[in-house]
């Protein structure tokens, strides 16, 4: 969006330090570093499987909690956009290695669908789609890099900047939120997507070292 209301810069630009901020995150320099081992990148890709499934809970559970009319065709919009990509994600790579249970992605995960589930309508289009879809953008630009070609970081380039332009269409449109609270759940929501994703690189780190 070119030009925006007061408050609603305030929160893009908010989002924006979020943004920057995760690109220098542990997992995105991962990717992003040539000398990084192709084993670690590729144990990457098996470990960010179970965080690509619990976003397609995430997104159902958005569409089926949400009342208000408007917002739940966006809802079942963005449901219907997503759904499969981590059956994608599944068939891009070529390693026979699987992630197991792991409590902080897990954590991670039950934090957003429970957010997804109790918040107000406008804060759900925050989660899903400044916060959720900018990291999956940002992810995708440095899975890019790491993964010339692959189907499921080309899909994401195109289609997470569209999903990010549609949040901030809404909150233009509806003015009922507060900036207090929308910079609050931002920055705690930032906070978890951190949080997986340092703990994806820990362990696609650990899956390769060399034993001493």
């Amino acid at each position: 969006m070119t030009t925006m209301p007061a408050p609603l810069r305030e929160v893009a630009d908010r989002n924006e330090e979020h943004v920057r901020a995760y690109r220098a995150s542990d997992l995105i320099v991962l990717l992003e570093d040539p000398t990084t081992p192709a084993a670690t990148k590729d144990a990457v890709l098996s470990h960010v499987a179970p965080w690509s499934d619990a976003f397609q809970r995430m997104i159902s559970v958005r569409a089926a909690f949400e009342t208000d009319p408007r917002l739940k065709e966006l809802a079942l919009e963005h449901q219907q956009e997503e759904v499969g990509h981590n059956d994608i994600l599944a068939d891009s790579h070529r390693t026979d290695r699987t992630a197991g249970w792991d409590p902080v992605v897990e954590a991670g995960a039950a934090w957003f669908v429970d957010q997804f589930r109790t918040l107000p309508g406008l804060h759900r289009v925050v989660l899903a789609h400044l916060v959720l879809e900018a990291g999956s953008l940002t992810f995708s630009n440095a899975g890019s890099l790491a993964f010339p070609g692959n189907a499921y970081f080309a899909l994401h380039d195109e289609a997470d900047e569209e999903h990010i332009e549609m949040g901030y269409r809404l909150l233009a449109e509806r003015q009922e939120w507060q900036l207090a609270e929308v910079t609050e759940l931002l920055d705690h929501a930032w906070q978890i997507i951190t949080m997986v994703s340092d703990r994806i690189a820990e362990l696609a780190r650990r899956d390769t070292a060399v034993p001493a």
